[in-house]
């Protein structure tokens, strides 16, 4: 059995990435099951906007995790929910921090964040950090992602965040200095908003956007030390037996590494296997066994597990459980 894909410390994260048509939910939804029937409590959440997990475990699935066997449990996040629930905590915040600048037309920018370029990068990884909090109620989260361009930004979002969060917390440490400086020759700033009085804020302990900025850097630093923890997560790469999934999988895998996210198994999926010499598809076993060689000669020190093609696509839990048995064990 594949350990790197079993709870150690806590509980266990499994990222499921590829290149879109691959087969990445059947192979989350595989293993979850596979793990499931193991007695590991498991939560599969697809993250994907083009949800079709629910057709491969053929129930009907929404953001709330539904019961589909013992010990298994799936939901498909909505997008659109998310980003709006991101940008109204996001608008609630700003209207409780700047609250004496009434001149700010709040509805206006955040009618224009919501088409903001990285918006749905943001709320993905709310999502992902909202789940790994409640992570304690499971031994494995798997999560089934959206194609790897998305899926690498989100990943890497954690890393940039906090280098961004301690910028911004020495340039607002700058703007309390120079507030003191001016208190000590002006007295303090006081502003009225609603018949309340509010003194603007010149020390770390009372002001408003520090408190944030800390928060915010202490939320993302949670999930970064989730997902950058070889003990508690794993990243699994599905790719058929082509050029171009081998390629999106080499980007995948040396972004990885400079985020220092885990990378720990290849599936290669729809490996055909034949029994004779069939000449109407000899270039394409050649072109297969090409690529075979270059994932075996690429990724040394990487699980590689081989899927063949089945006669049919694997849909329900009978046909999952059987092909995560084979990855899981493979």
């Amino acid at each position: 059995m594949k350990e790197f894909l079993l709870p150690k410390e806590g509980f266990r994260t499994v990222f499921v990435i590829g290149k879109g048509g691959v087969g990445k939910t059947t192979t989350s939804a595989s293993l979850s099951v596979a793990l499931a029937k193991r007695g590991y409590k498991t939560l599969i959440v697809s993250l994907d906007p083009a949800h079709n997990l629910g057709d491969v475990f053929m129930e009907k699935l929404s953001d709330r995790p539904k019961k589909l066997m013992e010990n298994l449990h799936a939901s498909e996040l909505d997008m659109e929910k998310l980003i709006k629930g991101y940008l109204k905590h996001l608008e609630n915040n700003l209207r409780n921090m700047y609250r004496y600048l009434t001149v700010i037309n709040l509805e206006k920018y955040f009618e224009v964040l919501s088409y903001s370029p990285g918006i749905e990068e943001y709320a993905t990884l709310e999502a992902i950090r909202n789940i790994l909090l409640e992570g304690e109620k499971w031994d494995v989260i798997v999560f089934d992602t959206p194609p790897t361009g998305l899926t690498l930004r989100v990943l890497a979002l954690p890393g940039i965040s906090l280098i961004w969060a301690d910028k911004l917390m020495e340039i607002r440490r700058k703007i309390l200095d120079r507030r003191r400086m001016v208190a000590k020759i002006q007295g303090d700033q006081k502003f009225v908003v609603d018949g309340q009085e509010f003194v603007l804020p010149k020390d770390e302990e009372e002001d408003p956007v520090m408190k944030e900025l800390k928060k915010y850097r202490g939320e993302v630093k949670f999930v970064e030390d989730v997902i950058t923890d070889p003990k508690r997560t794993s990243v699994v790469a599905v790719m058929n037996p082509e050029m171009l999934p081998l390629y999106e999988t080499q980007r995948a895998y040396e972004s990885l590494k400079k985020f220092r996210v885990p990378f720990n198994m290849i599936v290669v999926n729809k490996v055909i296997e034949v029994s004779r010499e069939i000449p109407e598809i000899k270039v394409k076993l050649e072109a297969q066994e090409r690529v075979l060689g270059e994932v075996e000669r690429q990724f040394r020190g990487v699980e590689v597990v081989k899927v063949p093609m089945f006669p049919e696509e694997p849909r329900g839990l009978e046909w999952l459980e059987k092909l995560g048995g084979m990855i899981l064990e493979g």
